[in-house]
């Protein structure tokens, strides 16, 4: 019997598969694992950061409530912050409230077209936005969406989130530096935040709904108000849904008005004027 080496083929190391598939199917795979890490740790990180008392939250924003207490306001811009402080009182008291959550309303004399709820449940209405809606049931529709914000504790659950989606972008500018793969990996991270960010937000409209329907007897308002931000933000055309910290108004517009539908409440009515003190602080009296 006689053995002989023979030379091996040459493209036995060769893949079947074109090499940029690969290449492809490797890109997916890491962004694909980034992307839930970050998700199952934002979820679990929010969910922790919500559970937090309200009260260890009220410390721990005290000194973000006393900037706000202590901002300079005239006494028309008093009394549009005491106004506010009064229409967020019967929605919060609509809603309602749980004994341990309380929420501060704040007026800022700036031309921002927005509001927010922070932390503390400190909500801060913005001179701009107040300029731009027309009836008490708008404004109510944005106060009682920051409200509920807060009911709910988006505002701790979101810090939470932050901080450790946070931490995984840390940790893959460490290992993926500056370079093109490494942005991509990083955007794939923060997906899973905006996605909360636009969940918590339908949550938001939801219950903020209710209690304006409880309120005024409608749903009226709510159309008016997300129709002034969307025209603040300067439209939506072209916008990907799924970049956005926010749903499209179109989307939050339908999904409020088949809420309405669907508890039998009127999805329009009579609007009600602005109380003087707003109507004054609106015109930048």
């Amino acid at each position: 019997m006689r053995f002989e080496n023979r030379a091996p083929e040459e493209t036995v190391n060769y893949a079947d598969e074109h090499p940029l598939k690969e290449f492809a199917l490797l890109v997916v795979g890491v962004l694909g694992a980034v992307a839930l890490g970050a998700a199952l740790l934002g979820f679990f990180a929010g969910e922790l950061a919500g559970r937090v008392p309200f009260a260890t939250e009220r410390e721990y924003a005290a000194s973000l409530t006393e900037r706000f207490e202590q901002a300079k306001l005239t006494p028309a811009q008093r009394d549009a912050r005491d106004a506010l402080r009064a229409l967020a009182a019967k929605l919060a008291a609509a809603m309602p409230l749980p004994p341990d959550i309380a929420v501060s309303v704040h007026y800022a004399d700036e031309p921002t077209v927005n509001a927010m709820a922070t932390l503390g449940g400190n909500l801060v209405f913005y001179r701009g936005l107040l300029h731009k809606l027309e009836s008490e049931e708008a404004v109510a529709m944005v106060l009682a969406h920051e409200i509920a914000h807060v009911r709910l504790r988006h505002p701790a659950a979101a810090m939470g989130r932050g901080v450790a989606v946070g931490l995984v972008l840390s940790a893959v500018s460490v290992g993926a530096g500056r370079s093109l793969g490494g942005d991509a990996v990083q955007r794939a991270a923060v997906l899973p935040l905006l996605k909360y960010s636009r969940d918590q937000e339908r949550d938001a409209d939801e219950l903020a709904l209710g209690a304006l329907v409880r309120v005024y007897g409608h749903a009226g308002g709510a159309t008016d108000a997300f129709t002034v931000l969307s025209q603040a933000a300067k439209g939506e055309a072209g916008r990907v849904a799924i970049l956005q910290t926010h749903p499209l108004t179109g989307e939050r517009i339908g999904l409020l008005q088949a809420a309405a539908r669907q508890n039998g409440w009127p999805v329009d009515g009579m609007r009600t004027p602005l109380p003087p003190a707003l109507r004054s602080a609106a015109a930048g009296k």
